[in-house]
């Protein structure tokens, strides 16, 4: 089975709708109502494929739990995300996606190891062992995740020495024959050319296959020619809707 054609504009406009459309009270706190606010923002911004993202829903049960992620260490992340609770309530969270959002393509984005550690692990202590172990724990939650709806798994790095340690996770997404895409900043774009096994990968410079727009093209730069490439962008929370929108049919001028 080929892998899912994917849009030429990614949007991610999670944070963004967050403020606009909840004042700013994180989705995943409520997972019954996170299907309707992801049908809200991709209503606004009309998008064709829609994430619903893990990073926030690690951020917010930590918050709604007491935990303090950043003394977790790499054990106790581990610990979090095979936490039985906490997945029935991205499973419920999912469930809601997928009921409300009906015919669009949904995709499930998650921190690669290295973001992943660099919640829960100082900066000096991350080692190959911690990158290990945090990206066969990241594999086991897809798995546990996986519904059919899923159309796409994308994963968001920083760090480049995690680059090596994503085999399982696109083990994961071939053996569901879902797409893997890696989107790379930081450090990390400058090692694309070292990422494999990915359906695509965007970065902020050449050596993917796709491009992370700077984020000054939301505060009044020029857009950034995105040719036969396909192209990444982060709404900016702190953005006007009327700004967002009106940039975004540039952008999505650019890329068709």
């Amino acid at each position: 089975m080929a892998a899912p054609s994917l849009p030429a504009l990614w949007i991610d406009g999670y944070a963004f709708g967050t403020g606009v459309l909840r004042g700013g009270e994180e989705p995943w706190k409520t997972p019954d109502d996170l299907g309707f606010f992801l049908r809200d923002l991709a209503q606004l911004l009309s998008l064709d494929l829609v994430e619903v993202p893990v990073l926030p829903a690690i951020l917010a049960w930590g918050e709604m739990e007491g935990v303090a992620l950043g003394s977790l260490g790499a054990d106790g992340m581990e610990r979090l995300m095979a936490d039985t609770r906490f997945r029935a309530h991205l499973k419920r969270g999912l469930e809601t996606a997928a009921g409300a959002l009906g015919s669009r393509a949904l995709a499930l984005s998650l921190p690669g190891p290295g973001a992943l550690a660099a919640l829960c692990v100082e900066a000096d202590e991350v080692d190959e062992d911690a990158l290990d172990d945090l990206s066969l724990s990241l594999a086991d939650l897809l798995r546990a995740l996986y519904r059919p709806e899923l159309s796409t798994f994308r994963f968001a790095e920083s760090n480049p020495r995690a680059l090596e340690f994503f085999d399982p996770l696109t083990n994961v997404a071939r053996h569901y024959e879902a797409a893997s895409v890696l989107v790379l900043t930081g450090e990390a774009s400058a090692a694309a050319a070292e990422a494999s096994g990915f359906d695509a990968v965007f970065c902020e410079g050449e050596g993917g296959s796709g491009l992370v727009l700077p984020a000054a093209i939301w505060k009044g730069a020029s857009a950034a020619p995105v040719s036969d490439s396909p192209a990444f962008t982060d709404v900016p929370a702190d953005m006007v809707p009327e700004t967002v929108l009106a940039r975004l049919r540039q952008l999505s001028g650019q890329a068709a």
